[in-house]
């Protein structure tokens, strides 16, 4: 198949068994590849500056943005948000939200049924530690 642009087809086989005419539906989901650089690790920003983001190409829209982390007091709390744009079907998707090669928090929507895009907000809550300084 080529060009296929819907999320969510179905194809229709048809074949013949002993004379008889049969027909196959079999669902067909649609993925966009990821542009190089997408799908990568978003990267903490210095505060202050924009929001981190993973790197696309121009004219891309970005796979996953972490909110703009701001300077932080040892002991302090804060809230990560990272929103992922255009996802579908979101059921497939699982966000990781990692500091270094620290995994500190992970979430699924497999018991999400949409299949059109969607953008999502993953959140965690964080206190400021003084390794994290940098």
């Amino acid at each position: 198949l080529l060009n296929v642009t819907a999320w969510n087809s179905s194809v229709l086989s048809f074949y013949s068994c002993s004379q008889e005419r049969k027909v196959v539906t079999t669902k067909l989901t649609v993925y966009r590849k990821a542009p190089r650089g997408e799908g990568g690790p978003a990267r903490p920003g210095k505060p202050g500056l924009s929001p981190s983001r993973c790197v696309s190409p121009p004219g891309v829209p970005d796979p996953a943005v972490l909110e703009r982390i701001p300077q932080l007091a040892v002991g302090e709390s804060h809230e990560l948000v990272c929103r992922v744009a255009g996802v579908a079907p979101i059921r497939n998707l699982t966000v990781i939200l990692r500091q270094g090669s620290e995994m500190l928090h992970t979430e699924t929507f497999e018991q999400h049924s949409e299949d059109e895009p969607v953008t999502v907000r993953v959140t965690h809550r964080l206190i400021a530690q003084r390794r994290d300084n940098g």
